[in-house]
C-alpha cells in the first residue's frame, strides 16, 4: 500500500491529484470495463431485435462539437505558452501554480474529458447497427487515448509532449469536419468528402510520425521529461501506427479489387 499510495499520489503533480478522475485509476479501470460490457455485450443484445437508430442530428451536433472542442483546445495551449519549437526543443514541465502553468494543466485535464466522451462514438456505432466498425483498431485507439490522457494529466500536465496534443486536435479538426459534411447531401459536401476521403487515413499516419519524432526528441538526456510515460506512450504509438496502417492498406486493397471487378 506504501507504493501505491507513493505511485498513486505522492509522485503524482499535486495540482490535479484532487480533480475529477485524475485521481485513483480505479474509476479508470471501471470505465474501461462498462465501455467494453456496452459495446461487445449490452448494447448489442439490446439492438438484437431493433431497428438501427439514424441518430443523424445528434451525429451533426456531436462532430460540429468535436471541431470546436479541439479548437478550443489549441487555443488554451497556445495561451497556455505553446509554441511550435515544443515538437524539437526541450520543453520542461512547469509544476507551478503560475496562471500559464495552470491553463496548460487545466487543459490536459480538458483532454482527458473529451478522450472520456470520445468512448460514445463505439456505442453509437452499435445502436446504429455497425458492428463492423467496432474492430481492434477502434476499440484499442479509444482506450489506450483514453488511458493515456488521464495518466498525463495525473503526471505530466505541460512540457514538450503537449505537442502530441495539437498535432491530434489539428487531425481530428480535419477528420471531424469530413464526419460533418459526409452526413449531409450538399453538393459542396459530397465534392470535399469524394476529393479527401482519402487523405484522412494518410493524416493520421502523418500525425503518428510526427508523435514519435517529438517523443525521441523527448529522450535527449539533457532533457527532464518523464521517461518512464515515454517508454510507455512510445510504444503505443507503435501499435497505434501499426494498426492505422494496416487499415489503411486493407482499405486500398479493397478498392483496387472493386475497381478491377468493374472493370
Amino acid at each position: 500500500m506504501d507504493l501505491y499510495q507513493y505511485y498513486i499520489y505522492e509522485n503524482a503533480d499535486q495540482r490535479t491529484k484532487d480533480w475529477f478522475l485524475a485521481g485513483s485509476p480505479l474509476p479508470i479501470v471501471a470505465i474501461i470495463i462498462c465501455y467494453l460490457a456496452l459495446v461487445y455485450y449490452i448494447v448489442p443484445r439490446y439492438m438484437r431485435h431493433r431497428e438501427p437508430y439514424k441518430l443523424k442530428t445528434f451525429m451533426g451536433f456531436y462532430n460540429l462539437f468535436q471541431v470546436l472542442y479541439c479548437v478550443f483546445l489549441i487555443a488554451n495551449l497556445v495561451k497556455a505558452g505553446w509554441r511550435p519549437y515544443f515538437f524539437y526543443r526541450c520543453v520542461e514541465t512547469d509544476y507551478s501554480n503560475a496562471p500559464k502553468a495552470m491553463l496548460m494543466v487545466e487543459t490536459t485535464w480538458y483532454l482527458l474529458m473529451i478522450k472520456l466522451f470520445e468512448l460514445l462514438e463505439t456505442v453509437l456505432f452499435v445502436l446504429r447497427k455497425k458492428q463492423n466498425q467496432v474492430t481492434l483498431l477502434h476499440v484499442y485507439h479509444h482506450i489506450s487515448t483514453f488511458v493515456i490522457a488521464y495518466i498525463y494529466t495525473k503526471y505530466i500536465g505541460g512540457s514538450m509532449l503537449t505537442f502530441s496534443i495539437v498535432a491530434n486536435c489539428i487531425v481530428h479538426i480535419i477528420m471531424y469536419s469530413y464526419y460533418f459534411m459526409s452526413a449531409y447531401d450538399v453538393p459542396l459536401f459530397k465534392f470535399l468528402v469524394a476529393k479527401y476521403k482519402k487523405y484522412i487515413t494518410k493524416i493520421q499516419l502523418i500525425q503518428f510520425c510526427l508523435m514519435m519524432a517529438n517523443n525521441l526528441f523527448g529522450l535527449n538526456p539533457q532533457c527532464n521529461v518523464s521517461r518512464p510515460f515515454l517508454a510507455m506512450y512510445i510504444p503505443n504509438i507503435f501499435i497505434l501506427t501499426y494498426l492505422f496502417y494496416d487499415f489503411y492498406k486493407k482499405s486500398y486493397n479493397n478498392k483496387v479489387k472493386a475497381a478491377k471487378e468493374r472493370q
